[in-house]
């Protein structure tokens, strides 16, 4: 008699950890369905694609005949290689707007240093 006056008494409580618990087990059960799934694969993946299009963009600074679409090119085709022994889809729209962007950040970087230096 008395659990069950416990329960009466309580019934918001158990109901609240109930859900919890029911939540709990969603969470898990999502973050397990994301690694098996391999989006957390695909995020180095791209971080992967990142790194090496930053060292392609240095490379191709180092070609002093070559014009500016030139050493896109060069950095865009090194990246198809790249992302093909990878396995993953050659996304040129996403891959040129950054590169943009790190040409972008590295102008503006050397306009802050050479501002300094004078």
């Amino acid at each position: 008699m008395n659990i069950l006056l416990w329960l009466n008494e309580n019934w918001e409580l158990i109901c609240i950890c109930f859900g919890i618990l029911v939540n709990a087990a969603g969470v898990a059960y999502n973050i397990y369905k994301l690694c098996r799934s391999g989006h957390a694969k695909g995020a180095a993946r791209w971080l992967t694609i990142l790194d090496a299009a930053r060292q392609y963009e240095v490379e191709a600074e180092q070609f002093q005949d070559y014009t500016a679409a030139e050493k896109l090119q060069y950095v865009l085709s090194r990246l198809r290689i790249l992302t093909a022994e990878l396995g993953v889809p050659f996304d040129e729209a996403r891959l040129i707007a950054q590169i943009e962007s790190d040409i972008a950040f590295s102008k503006e970087v050397n306009a802050q240093k050479s501002e300094c230096l004078e």
